[in-house]
């Protein structure tokens, strides 16, 4: 996951860590395959209370509960996620990486209600998954994504103390879906110069899904502190980059 400054960009999406932190990327990971088209809500509420519990900054990242299947392509656009309780049925969309907002509630966990995949997508995994707040402007300054990165790794580090020791924040990524013709990123100084951060093609943005994206990349660097990064279109996702 190196870059250099020339390239400035490669990916910006929910946070990329070395592949040795796997397990911890992004959140929880229950690794738990199932094959039927249901998953208890009890389970995916544990999975994603973690955040709602975390009593530090937060407010530059988000907590998204994700559908991951690691075995083949799927499009999520045609996938429905439904959560069934007592109290009725309730649609939860999810975006093209297989992401949406799990409600936390109390009244569906001691049921144990369930939460439906149609149709079956075959062999799959549920986690939760950490990334940095997107800007509707498509302006993001250089510091809050740096405090973004840092929010990032301090909740990690809550979930994985040994696994996140010795781990620094060293960047961000943003994602793009691969069929983005209009996908770019620029660096903007203080000193009014523009520059061109670099996209990679087809990146597998996580270790433990096949969704490809195009990806830019940017580390940072003290002196673009005062700087800030500008989105052309609306990326996927954004996350941190932390080895």
């Amino acid at each position: 996951m190196k870059s250099n400054i020339t390239s400035l960009f490669a990916v910006l999406a929910a946070f990329a860590l070395g592949p040795s932190m796997a397990q911890a990327q992004g959140g929880i990971d229950t690794n738990k395959k199932v094959d039927s088209e249901w998953i208890s809500y009890r389970d995916a509420y544990k999975t994603m209370v973690w955040f709602e519990k975390f009593g530090k900054s937060k407010n530059l990242i988000q907590n998204r509960f994700q559908i991951v299947v690691k075995e083949k392509q799927v499009s999520f656009d045609t996938v429905r996620l439904t959560l069934n309780s007592k109290s009725g049925v309730m649609n939860l969309n999810l975006d093209p990486l297989g992401q949406t907002q799990l409600p936390l509630l109390k009244a569906a966990y001691d049921e144990n209600a369930e939460l439906s995949i149609t149709p079956r997508i075959g062999q799959f995994s549920f986690r939760s998954r950490v990334s940095i707040l997107l800007r509707a402007d498509g302006n993001y300054e250089m510091s809050d994504l740096r405090t973004a990165c840092e929010q990032s790794l301090s909740f990690l580090s809550s979930l994985d103390p040994a696994g996140m020791n010795g781990k620094k924040c060293v960047g961000v990524k943003f994602a793009f879906d691969k069929k983005d013709s209009s996908a770019a990123v620029e660096l903007r100084t203080h000193q009014s110069t523009h520059q061109a951060v670099g996209i990679q093609d087809n990146v597998l943005l996580w270790q433990d899904s096949n969704i490809q994206l195009k990806v830019a990349q940017v580390r940072f660097d003290t002196n673009f502190d005062k700087s800030h990064l500008v989105t052309r279109s609306s990326p996927l996702i954004a996350i941190a980059v932390i080895e």
